[in-house]
């Protein structure tokens, strides 16, 4: 496969930037990388809340406040659910502080402010805007897509101490825990934040097209463990980084090389890693005059070491015909609400 073939699928996920003006502000960026870096190295607690408040803080120019903005509402939060732990007397569940954070995001309560958490359709209509992508504003509103629903999730099971896991499917997340009371027929169960449900495996493979290469890889359907979390929040800060600068660059080609060394399975950091070193390469070549030299074949190598990298993951490649089937409506979501059976006893 040629890496002509290769950018041109990739244009359906990324839009394509080649700038290379000098000048911009990252200061909060670089600060993000680094904190996030000793998390990786061991140089520092890990915390997820940290790292989630540390990219959007670099994207939102330091406007948010990690106190006020993150660790009150998910303390406030967290206290809540533990007294309706007690209150439903679900403590001999081995998963109940599972069971009351399905209960919390899914059904009126006093502790949500009788405001459920739900997908909000209005982000579908700005898919470029990566501010709806926040988890920051999900917990003010309440109201997020499939990234800032099920991360909005693992920051308050983190917070409670509930052993929950991130998991993906083609350009989608959802959460993942361990059926420790056998209260579903298989031994991890599936929690699909955007949709307000559980849903078995097989649902989420046959409706993402998920091969059995992919689970056996560990591309999706995977729970990812906390410092795989981490290193996925640092390709975010990349991701998150092209949306507000509109373009790969050096800064994207660090983020996403040391986020691959702790979680290499995932495709989206691969092909940013991808788009980064071509920029750099035509970058380069417009510098020296389009020679090739040691720089453009290490380049070279580094792009082909992506392209086997990116086919071991047996990722699914979403066409945008794809991406609208996965789509539901308002209408669909309230039908699958009016469904649910709810844990509560």
């Amino acid at each position: 496969m040629t890496r002509k073939t290769i950018l041109c699928l990739f244009c359906t996920l990324f839009p394509w930037s080649v700038a290379f003006s000098q000048g911009i502000d990252i200061y909060h960026y670089n600060k993000a990388y680094s904190e996030m870096e000793n998390m990786l190295n061991g140089n520092s607690p890990l915390s997820i809340k940290r790292a989630v408040f540390l990219a959007e803080n670099a994207y939102l120019d330091g406007e948010l406040d990690y106190e006020k903005d993150f660790c009150e509402p998910l303390r406030k939060g967290a206290d809540y659910l533990r007294r309706m732990i007690t209150a439903n007397h679900w403590e001999n569940y081995k998963t109940a502080k599972q069971i009351a954070l399905c209960n919390f995001f899914f059904t009126p309560c006093s502790g949500n402010g009788q405001n459920p958490f739900q997908y909000d359709y209005n982000s579908e209509l700005h898919e470029d805007d990566w501010k709806h992508q926040l988890v920051s504003i999900t917990l003010k509103t309440h109201k997020g897509q499939c990234r800032s629903l099920p991360w909005t999730f693992k920051l308050y099971a983190e917070e409670l101490g509930a052993d929950v896991h991130i998991a993906h499917a083609p350009r989608h997340n959802y959460i993942m825990y361990e059926d420790k009371d056998n209260l579903f027929p298989e031994d991890w169960v599936n929690v699909e934040v955007t949709a307000q449900q559980y849903q078995p495996t097989w649902v989420i493979k046959e409706h993402f097209l998920i091969t059995d290469s992919a689970i056996a890889a560990g591309t999706y359907m995977t729970p990812l463990t906390d410092i795989q979390t981490i290193a996925c929040q640092l390709a975010h800060l990349a991701f998150s980084y092209f949306y507000k600068y509109n373009r790969y660059d050096e800064f994207t080609l660090k983020c996403v090389d040391k986020s691959l060394k702790f979680y290499p399975m995932n495709p989206n950091a691969i092909i940013i890693k991808m788009k980064s070193l071509d920029v750099l390469l035509r970058k380069h070549l417009i510098q020296n005059g389009y020679l090739r030299d040691y720089y453009t074949d290490m380049i070279d190598a580094q792009y082909i070491q992506c392209i086997k990298d990116l086919l071991s993951t047996h990722w699914t490649h979403v066409t945008e015909e794809l991406h609208q089937k996965w789509s539901i409506s308002q209408e669909e979501a309230d039908s699958i609400r009016r469904n649910i059976i709810y844990i509560d006893k």
